[in-house]
């Protein structure tokens, strides 16, 4: 009996070559670079465009703090000090924050006599409270400015304000701003200058409390 031939078995790829990912053309260096490259002038210019607009934000808002001044400064010194009074603000900050002794702004209040500078600076502080409340609607803008900017110092609008800080206190009202960059402009060495050895906490009577940091 003859056995029929046999035939060559076709080629035929294996299913385990069939799943196996030829890999494709790989990046070379030079495309690397130029991503690199690209990439790096990108976060130059996002910098540049950010510090562009600070800066032109800062002068937008002190440009309409000044309009707002001298719209102010057209009313009597003794009616600047009755709407800051109504505030909230007491005399002992407006002095501070003016520059002048208390006995000062008693004095104006009672026989006026202030001088053509400190009349700015009247209009000048109570423009500032208009800016804030008007456009960033801020309440009970007196105990604001009383209030620290933030927990890690004590550090309130109040002591910007008598540093000649007043645009720190629209960045800090404009709500956009991280307050330790606030305060490292306003005291680079702000850590060390209010450090404290206490902490506060909530004691069980509900009430807050300090107590050392290492306890």
């Amino acid at each position: 009996m003859t056995s029929e031939p046999r035939h060559a078995a076709p080629n035929v790829t294996s299913p385990v070559e069939t799943l196996v990912q030829r890999p494709g053309p790989s990046t070379t260096n030079a495309s690397q670079l130029d991503i690199v490259e690209e990439t790096g002038f990108l976060r130059t210019q996002g910098k540049f465009i950010a510090e562009d607009s600070t800066d032109l934000h800062r002068r937008a808002l002190f440009t309409s703090w000044q309009q707002r001044t001298n719209e102010r400064g057209k009313l009597a010194p003794a009616a600047l000090l009755e709407e800051i009074a109504d505030l909230g603000f007491g005399w002992r900050d407006v002095a501070r924050m003016i520059g002048v002794s208390v006995p000062a702004v008693q004095k104006w209040r009672r026989a006026g006599g202030v001088t053509g500078e400190n009349r700015r600076r009247l209009a000048s502080l109570l423009a500032l409270c208009d800016e804030i409340t008007e456009r960033y609607g801020i309440q009970e803008i007196a105990s604001w400015f009383e209030m620290p900017i933030s927990s890690l110092a004590p550090v309130t609008p109040i002591d910007l304000y008598t540093e000649s800080k007043s645009t720190l206190i629209l960045d800090h009202a404009w709500g956009h701003c991280d307050t330790e960059d606030i305060l490292n402009v306003y005291d680079p060495d702000w850590r060390e200058r209010f450090r404290s050895d206490f902490e506060a906490y909530l004691d069980e009577d509900g009430q807050m409390s300090l107590r050392p940091k290492d306890a």
